[in-house]
């Protein structure tokens, strides 16, 4: 194994399951309402994920998210007991630490940089969401290297740029937005499923029904760990 790449909401994070860094915006900013009614557009292919976005950017604008508010969210945000052993485990034996995910990058740097994690990260690839120097919301960027519906072309990509074969890359994640990653010939494995077919042993190879520490996938891995 020469890289490993990580989902991040509800795999490297401890929340419950439904959790992520929208709805916890959502929950912050008092508008559950207006975010049910653009998955209930969006379950229902009235619009599709780039559609949607913009309408969340746009509301957002409206409510006047700053940039305080998302650190302030991350501060409820936990990493699952081990990650720190874990990736500084992969990262010295030389495994190259990717992490993929349809949140939002500003809420996932802040929880890594608070948990003395992001030293270990070649690259995050996620949703921008850009403030200007008083911390107003004024713009976004949406992945360039993905569609949030088909992770799989992530993982293309960082074959090429890498010189990686599918078979070196073990992608950890837990829900049904993580199943096109197989369609990539990496190894897959899911933790904590929520929404996940884990009986798909087409599109998951291994899982950990409950992972309640992140060392546990360390079996899974092509790496022996010393304390």
């Amino acid at each position: 194994m020469k890289a490993i790449v990580f989902d991040f909401n509800g795999t490297l994070t401890n929340c419950r399951k439904g959790s992520n860094c929208w709805y916890e915006v959502w929950k912050y900013i008092k508008d559950l309402d207006y975010d049910n009614f653009l998955y209930k557009k969006y379950a229902s292919k009235e619009i599709n994920n780039i559609e949607r976005f913009k309408l969340i950017f746009k509301r957002y604008k409206e409510k006047n998210v700053k940039r305080e508010y998302l650190y302030e969210i991350s501060k409820g945000i936990e990493l699952l007991p081990g990650t720190y052993e874990t990736l500084e485990h992969l990262y010295n034996n030389g495994i190259k630490i990717f992490v993929l995910s349809g949140g939002i990058r500003q809420i996932i740097d802040d929880v890594l940089k608070r948990e003395k994690v992001d030293k270990f990260i070649t690259f995050i690839e996620a949703y921008d969401l850009i403030f200007d120097n008083e911390g107003k919301l004024i713009d976004y960027k949406y992945p360039n290297l993905h569609n949030l519906e088909n992770k799989n072309e992530y993982i293309e990509l960082l074959k090429q740029i890498y010189n990686l074969k599918g078979e070196e890359i073990l992608f950890v994640g837990n829900g049904a937005n993580d199943e096109t990653v197989y369609l990539s010939g990496v190894k897959t494995l899911c933790i904590n499923p929520d929404k996940a077919n884990i009986s798909n042993k087409l599109v998951w190879n291994n899982s950990i029904e409950k992972c309640e520490n992140l060392m546990q996938i360390l079996n899974y891995c092509d790496t022996a760990y010393k304390k």
